[in-house]
């Protein structure tokens, strides 16, 4: 005797597990699962992995963790170009100090030396007079330089941090200068127990890029974790 097709009700009550698991599977979205994986790895302590997802390491050894929420999108503008003007702004004002600079020492070489033989080893001493005047002047100088000089030194590196963040989000090869679009960042509220600091939240922050060439093609690209910080105790 051959076996009886299973009724309608038997049929449905089969589809149902596999039909709940395929519901609660597309609950997690593409940040949901990025963050999984980040989280994941960082509790195997897979390095290479965290570090094809994200910019940093998760601060401590994470022992468990949950996904809270994922917060809405936001879309700012894409920073690229932007950083390159701030760049050659910072360039402009440290070439024109140094010229400044250059011609003051010119001018009142003669008498820097005389200020530096006075000083000698006491480098912190205070003179006075027109010697006292011309040192001040110059100590005045040293520290506009140096403060051009970190400010170009901070635009820099502020830059080179943006084209990486754009690199590891490029899906398909592309220069980073020569994009255009949006940035769009999500916050993820994580619960997650460590080693250091036992449980806590975090608030882990991802970033995508909406961006297209200078032939106006879509550039794809992809969610990766830029930041990840104690989250901040609400008041009241």
């Amino acid at each position: 005797m051959g076996l009886r097709p299973p009724t309608p009700k038997r049929a449905l009550s089969r589809l149902a597990v596999p039909l709940i698991a395929a519901a609660c599977l597309s609950c997690r979205n593409a940040e949901h699962e990025l963050v999984d994986r980040f989280l994941e790895a960082a509790r195997r302590q897979d390095n290479q992995t965290v570090a094809m997802l994200s910019m940093v390491a998760f601060p401590g050894e994470v022992l468990d963790f949950r996904v809270i929420s994922i917060e809405d999108e936001r879309r700012g503008p894409y920073r690229v170009a932007a950083m390159q003007e701030r760049v050659a702004e910072a360039e402009a004002v440290r070439d024109q100090q140094f010229k400044l600079f250059g011609n003051f020492r010119q001018a009142n070489y003669d008498d820097l030396l005389k200020v530096q033989r006075l000083l000698g080893d006491d480098q912190a001493r205070k003179l006075e007079g027109r010697l006292g005047d011309l040192q001040s002047q110059w100590d005045a100088f040293r520290e506009e330089r140096r403060a051009v000089v970190s400010a170009l030194h901070d635009a820099e590196l502020e830059l080179e941090e943006e084209i990486r963040r754009v690199h590891k989000s490029l899906q398909r090869e592309a220069d980073p200068e020569y994009l255009t679009g949006e940035t769009l960042t999500r916050d993820a509220v994580v619960r997650v127990t460590t080693k250091e600091a036992g449980e806590g939240d975090y608030l882990v922050t991802l970033t995508r890029y909406d961006v297209v060439n200078r032939f106006g093609a879509v550039v794809p690209t992809r969610w990766i974790v830029t930041a990840v910080e104690p989250r901040a105790e609400s008041s009241g």
